[in-house]
């Protein structure tokens, strides 16, 4: 397990591994912040409301984000995420 901190703490994350894939459940504070996937990236959100490039995603649902893109996830509230690696 492991504790990850990005923007200055707006975005945090506890990344684990299942008997199945690698997972990380995390958190959003307001804002907008920009990442590039080194895999690609399966998030659900799990409560609040999140934009991923743009595009709205409420509790479970799914976006799917390609490896080797950026993309930027924004939230008006505090938000929470599953997301499973490939």
């Amino acid at each position: 397990m492991k504790h990850n901190i990005y923007s200055s703490g707006g975005v945090q994350n506890i990344e684990f591994t299942d008997n199945q894939s690698d997972k990380s459940v995390g958190v959003v504070d307001p804002g907008s912040y920009t990442f590039t996937t080194e895999r690609e990236e399966t998030v659900q959100c799990l409560t609040g409301s999140l934009e991923i490039n743009n595009n709205q995603c409420l509790p479970g649902q799914k976006v799917v984000i390609p490896k080797g893109e950026s993309f930027t996830i924004s939230a008006k509230e505090a938000s929470s995420y599953l997301c499973l690696y490939k």
